[in-house]
């Protein structure tokens, strides 16, 4: 819907001015499309639609090419504003079409398109098929003449084609399919000839293509295609197998044409390097069944020994294989790089197990140096354990950081776990049994890490008195001498024990007198013996 749009206009002069505007065409281009390709001199279909609040037929339409300008197009659009033009004559090149539309007040609107012209050749197109450089034709035979020919602008049937020959002149005009297949027959005499096709198009457009030809006698022409005529040596020209020089092969036939060679030795069922196999089998000279790969060099065969020579020596398919250049394991090294199979650049330290390669992860207690580094049991190697930091070697660990070794660990990682309470003293650990008289290092005593300290000396002497209970004037009494038991690491006396003395004389006197030897005993115990302490000084050890 197009409205035309009204401006009132100023009071001018005492007038009222009323001013009418228009709007201009509107311009819809419907083809060709945005980047088609058209063949110069195809045709080409532009249509549109265009309209104004002025009846369209009073429009100028116009078609306008950036190469060639405005077309030549006279047809005014229907009343529904279609127009429509079609040409051929469009340049070679890319062209912005346009379709303008002017009204009656010379307003214009115009919509636009791009498209390609894309040349086309002129000249027909010819391709012999027979015949062939290097055919013969037989003498007294018709030899059948055929080419292949196009043209962008004409079908098939439309074009010419005929043939001449040099010497002889005019030969035939070829018959044409709609396929563009040519052909005709002739015979020609014995002799050599250059012989040209000509096609020729509706407007007078020439190609030519030329091809050399000999026709000869029945002697000399080769009937079995094998290269050789009967007097060029062929002793069979009906057998393309059978020609001077050809390999013999399995089938009782003199294929070589050589009396001097015998029959079928040298084809693939003889055995030629004396290696006792052959390429194939069954053998004429050995009874061997398996395939020779190289008939030729006794050393392969599949008795060959896999030798470094880039050679498959054993005919089993594969090339140095067992060799240090081999991967032999298929784990992608081999024991002497570069290698022929793999791209490993490290050399394989046992190329017989595909486990054993210089990238594999190490394996603990396997007995087997996994990565080829000359190590075994390295760390982080599948099945260790976490051994924490353990700075005085005690097998006590502290939390914190972890390597993780197959056995013992590494100095500082010795640890098994992480509940060593002082990781400087060797001698400081859960399982310390042991009392010490100098602390561990930072002043305390807890050498068993309970978190508190243990005196292994805590009992106080009672002293020294005689005992009459054993009949002796023994005195055991061990403990501090003091009252009060000494902190860790400080010295007090110590007593060993109490010896009272008794006399042995007055003892035996006793007993050889019958006197009972407990009064006897008591008796001097009371009147002769004090108890006589034995001390030492002794340094309070703790834990």
């Amino acid at each position: 819907m197009y409205k035309a749009l009204l401006f009132l206009g100023l009071v001018a002069c005492g007038e009222d001015t009323l001013t009418v505007m228009r709007n201009a065409p509107a311009v819809s281009l419907n083809e060709p499309f945005e980047g088609q390709q058209f063949d110069e001199g195809e045709a080409v279909t532009m249509s549109g639609v265009v309209q104004d609040e002025t009846p369209a037929e009073v429009l100028v339409v116009e078609w306008v090419s950036s190469i060639d300008g405005v077309l030549p197009d006279n047809d005014p659009p229907d009343s529904a504003g279609n127009v429509e033009f079609v040409t051929a004559n469009l340049s070679e090149g890319v062209h912005v079409l346009t379709l303008r539309a002017t009204d009656t007040d010379n307003m214009q609107g115009e919509d636009n398109v791009t498209i390609e012209i894309v040349n086309v050749p002129e000249l027909p197109s010819i391709e012999i098929i027979h015949p062939l450089d290097g055919e013969q034709g037989l003498e007294e035979s018709p030899y059948v003449f055929m080419a292949e020919v196009f043209d962008e602008q004409d079908v098939a049937e439309d074009l010419e084609i005929s043939l001449s020959s040099e010497p002889g002149g005019f030969v035939c005009y070829m018959d044409i399919d709609g396929a563009g297949n040519a052909q005709c027959s002739a015979t020609l005499s014995i002799g050599q000839y250059l012989l040209t096709f000509d096609v020729t198009d509706t407007d007078d457009n020439t190609t030519q293509a030329q091809v050399n030809f000999a026709v000869v006698s029945a002697d000399d022409y080769d009937f079995d295609g094998d290269g050789y005529s009967l007097n060029g040596g062929d002793c069979n020209d009906s057998n393309n197998t059978i020609y001077p020089g050809a390999p013999e092969l399995c089938d009782g036939l003199d294929n070589d044409c050589n009396d001097a060679t015998a029959i079928d030795v040298g084809s693939e069922c003889y055995d030629d390097d004396g290696d006792q196999y052959c390429e194939a089998p069954p053998c004429l000279n050995t009874k061997n069944t398996e395939i020779d790969c190289d008939d030729t060099n006794p050393s392969v065969s599949p008795e060959g020994i896999e030798v470094l020579n880039g050679i498959d020596d054993d005919c089993d398919g594969l090339i140095d294989e067992g060799t240090a250049v081999f991967d032999d394991d298929g784990d992608g090294y081999c024991e002497s790089p570069p290698c022929i199979n793999a791209s490993g650049e490290e050399a394989d330290c046992d190329d017989d197990d595909y486990s054993i390669y210089p990238t594999a992860t190490e394996v603990c207690a396997d007995g087997i140096d996994n990565n080829c580094d000359g190590l075994e049991n390295e760390e982080d190697a599948i099945g260790c354990l976490d051994f924490y930091y353990d700075s005085d070697g005690d097998g006590y660990g502290v939390a914190g950081a972890t390597e993780c070794w197959c056995e013992d660990g590494e100095w500082p990682y010795t640890g098994l776990n992480d509940n060593d309470c002082y990781d400087s003293n060797a001698y400081a650990h859960p399982q310390q049994t042991d009392y010490f008289t100098a602390d561990r290092g930072d002043g305390s005593y807890d050498y068993d890490c309970t978190g508190s300290e243990e005196r292994a000396d805590t009992d106080i002497s009672s002293g020294c008195a005689w005992d009459i209970v054993f009949l002796d004037c023994d005195c055991d009494s061990v403990g501090w001498a003091s009252s009060s038991v000494p902190d860790c690491g400080d010295s007090g006396q110590w007593i060993d024990d109490c010896s009272g003395t008794y006399d042995p004389v007055c003892y035996g006197l006793c007993i050889v007198a019958s006197q009972d030897p407990l009064y006897c005993l008591l008796d001097y115990c009371a009147s002769s013996t004090t108890c006589d302490p034995e001390y030492s000084s002794t340094t309070q050890a703790c834990r």
